[in-house]
């Protein structure tokens, strides 16, 4: 017990210490903030026809524990998707192989620790809805059943599955993090998708029932006619939006133990998983043919008394970027698994065929989603191999080896574009073209700037997570390429981003540079 105790404490401890932790928070508190929006704001959080909730207790409560729900359950994942893999990069794994902890209690420490970093979240997040509720209470009764229970049957189970689920996706797919993560984020996309036809007990986010008695009350109390629950950020004035009083739903034996199935089914997850942990023995075996290959190159090597330097080229100092360029193109081009390529390629043929809009909107966020691996290490793959000591000290590190990973980041963003760039050139639309671009320069150059500040992968990952997400469903805020946006403001806009991350990322190398 001392062993798994350790563990999670020592797991927690180093989590909650990170920035993608601090900033996953600070996002969450802002989120948390906006879950229930004033009477007269341009978007809506949860919606059932024209109808929105007056906001009382019930209301305020059982939205943001639904919000929290579907959000945590959306970055969450990519917060703590990595705990075995950072104790293999640490060399704590081969300790722990050598101790008596089994398999499953190892991996069930890690999901409790998992699940005690999304908890910290949700317990600010709970904090900041109560602070909002005598915000913008308006003189209803504060109640704080109606805050505590939604809480504990909606948002702690989906959130222990999540942590669960990170645990087993890491125990198979430890190799094939760029899998693990796009497969997360079409799992998350699909599980949306169905909110409105899925049945309550396949419902992760546990929301179902109350929107299920969010429409019964509405349409035996008030308009009968438009009862459909639209459920997240949806941005425009929806006229007439009227109000109703909520006063929260019976939970039953049948809804609460609906949820405490996801507690069980994570818990048989982790189980599962256990028989086919490997224990980090990791070793990379050579195939026979590889084998064979590297004999065939090191063994007719040339004995030193048969070496004549006068027979060998001379040294030609070459100081361009170019080679850099090249180098780092091939590295972020062959990184992840060879068929990935076939769904960019697929991805590339939408953005030419599928009509313009959607292919702008839909296709082009998506695509480049799926370079998030590539690109999260883009600046910081150095530091994570520990060869920084050598690459930095290099000539002119900062006027080479810096803007030829942007530079080979850029060139792959706008290739798997080109074809929308160019059908907008064609359409004589320069300015969504050059939109398109400036979205590419800008995401690379994020990726770098927020590697750099966190010295890791984890932060892009994220908020990369939820600009995409944002804006297949059209959000505006998170529009960085122009699909919803096409002024020249929103160019310069756009452009000035892209000058700040660019003397964000120049300082923070200059500074890493310097402390060596």
């Amino acid at each position: 017990m001392g062993e798994f105790y350790n563990i999670v404490v020592a797991d927690y401890k180093q989590r909650t210490r990170s920035y993608a932790f601090l900033v996953t928070l600070a996002i969450s508190l802002y989120f948390a903030y906006s879950f229930v929006p004033l009477p007269n704001a341009d978007y809506t959080t949860v919606r059932i026809g024209n109808y929105i909730g007056v906001q009382n207790s019930a209301w305020m409560g059982y939205v943001t524990a639904m919000m929290s729900s579907v959000f945590l359950c959306m970055v969450g994942f990519y917060l703590i998707n990595s705990g075995i893999k950072k104790d293999i990069d640490t060399g704590v794994g081969m300790i722990i192989a050598t101790t008596s902890i089994s398999n499953f209690k190892y991996l069930l420490a890690k999901t409790a620790s998992n699940f005690l970093v999304l908890l910290s979240i949700t317990a600010m997040v709970f904090l900041m809805s109560i602070t909002v509720f005598f915000i913008r209470s308006a003189g209803y009764p504060f109640q704080i059943t109606q805050f505590i229970l939604p809480y504990l049957i909606i948002t702690v189970p989906t959130i222990f599955f999540v942590a669960a689920l990170a645990v087993v996706a890491e125990v198979f797919l430890y190799r094939y993090t760029i899998l693990m993560n796009i497969g997360y984020f079409f799992f998350f996309a699909f599980m949306m998708s169905q909110q409105l036809f899925i049945a309550p007990a396949l419902d992760i986010f546990g929301v179902k029932p109350v929107t299920v008695a969010l429409q019964e009350t509405i349409k035996q109390h008030y308009d009968g006619t438009n009862n459909e629950v639209s459920m997240g950020f949806i941005f425009g004035h929806q006229n007439p939006r009227s109000t109703f009083v909520f006063k929260g739903i019976t939970w039953t034996a049948s809804i609460i133990g609906g949820r405490l199935l996801y507690v069980f089914g994570g818990l048989l997850l982790v189980l599962a998983s256990s028989g086919f942990f490997h224990r980090f023995d990791i070793k990379q075996k050579f195939k026979t043919k590889i084998r064979k290959s590297l004999a065939a190159i090191i063994a007719p090597v040339q004995p030193l008394h048969d070496i004549r330097l006068s027979a060998l080229p001379a040294i030609v100092s070459a100081y361009g970027i170019s080679p850099f360029i090249k180098a780092e193109l091939l590295m972020l081009i062959r990184k992840g698994p060879h068929w990935l390529w076939l769904i960019n390629f697929g991805g590339m043929v939408a953005l030419a065929l599928a009509p313009l809009p959607f292919a702008h909107q839909m296709v082009l966020p998506g695509l480049w989603f799926l370079q998030v691996a590539p690109w999260s290490d883009l600046a910081t793959k150095e530091k994570t191999n520990r060869i920084h000591y050598f690459s930095y000290a290099s000539y002119k590190p900062l006027t080479r080896l810096l803007p030829a990973q942007i530079l080979a980041g850029i060139i792959l963003a706008l290739a798997l574009a080109s074809p929308l760039w160019v059908r907008c050139l064609i359409s004589g639309d320069p300015l969504a073209a050059l939109n398109i671009i400036m979205g590419g320069v800008f995401i690379v150059l994020f990726a770098v700037a927020s590697g750099m500040l966190t010295g890791g992968k984890k932060l892009f990952e994220i908020l990369f997570f939820l600009i995409t997400y944002a804006n297949i469903e059209q959000a505006p805020f998170a529009d960085y390429f122009g699909g919803m946006h096409s002024g020249l403001s929103y160019t310069v806009i756009v452009a000035g981003l892209i000058g700040f991350f660019v003397a964000v990322s120049f300082l923070l190398r200059k500074m890493e540079i310097r402390s060596i």
